[in-house]
C-alpha cells in the first residue's frame, strides 16, 4: 500500500507539476502578445509621436522666448495675447515630388503689436493675402506636416508680413484651422 500512495502521490506531484509549467507558459505567451501589440500600436501610430511633440514643443519655445526674446515672439506671450486680426480661409496646392496632389486648408488669425494696426491691415489686406499664399503654396507636406514645419512657417509668414507693415508689427501668427490633404 505504501508503494501505491507512493505512486499516487508522485502522480500528483507531476500533476502539480504540469499544470505549474502550463500556467507558466501560458503566461509568457500572454506577456509576448501585450508586448506585440503594445509594439504595433506605437508602430502604426505615428500620430501619438506627432502630438506628443507638439505638446513638447509649445513649453520649449515658451522657454526660450523668455529666455533670449525670441524674434517670432518677443513681446507676447500666451496669457497676454493682443488683439488678432482675423484672415480668411486658405486653399493652396501644395508642391509635390511625385504625381500626388495635396493641398492645404488653413486659417490664419495674425496677432498686432497694437490695436490700430488694423486699419492698416484693411487697406493690405490684399497684399498680405497674396504673400501667405506664395508662401503657403510654395511649401510641401513633410514641411507642414510637423510642429516644428509649422513653427517654420509661421516664422516665415510673420518675417514676410511685417516688411510691409509701417504702424506696427505681427507678433505671432495662429493658425486655426490646418488641414492638409
Amino acid at each position: 500500500m505504501a508503494e501505491e500512495e507512493g505512486k499516487k502521490a508522485s502522480k500528483l506531484d507531476s500533476l502539480k507539476q504540469n499544470k505549474m509549467l502550463l500556467f507558466i507558459i501560458i503566461g509568457v505567451v500572454v506577456l509576448l502578445l501585450v508586448i506585440l501589440i503594445v509594439v504595433a500600436v506605437l508602430i502604426f501610430s505615428g500620430g501619438d509621436e506627432e502630438m506628443q511633440g507638439d505638446a513638447a514643443v509649445p513649453q520649449a519655445q515658451q522657454q526660450s522666448a523668455t529666455s533670449r526674446g525670441s524674434a517670432a515672439n518677443p513681446n507676447s506671450s500666451l496669457l497676454n495675447i493682443g488683439p488678432i486680426y482675423p484672415l480668411d480661409q486658405f486653399i493652396v496646392n501644395l508642391l509635390s515630388s511625385g504625381g500626388g496632389k495635396r493641398y492645404l486648408k488653413t486659417s490664419v488669425g495674425l496677432e498686432l503689436s497694437i490695436q490700430n494696426m488694423q486699419t492698416e491691415l484693411d487697406t493690405k489686406r490684399d497684399v498680405l493675402r497674396d504673400t501667405i499664399i506664395t508662401i503657403l503654396s510654395s511649401k510641401t507636406f513633410e514641411e507642414v506636416q510637423t510642429a516644428k514645419g509649422k513653427q517654420k512657417l509661421k516664422e516665415e509668414l510673420m518675417e514676410r508680413l511685417n516688411e510691409f507693415l509701417v504702424d506696427g508689427r505681427v507678433v505671432n501668427v495662429f493658425f486655426t484651422e490646418f488641414v492638409v490633404q
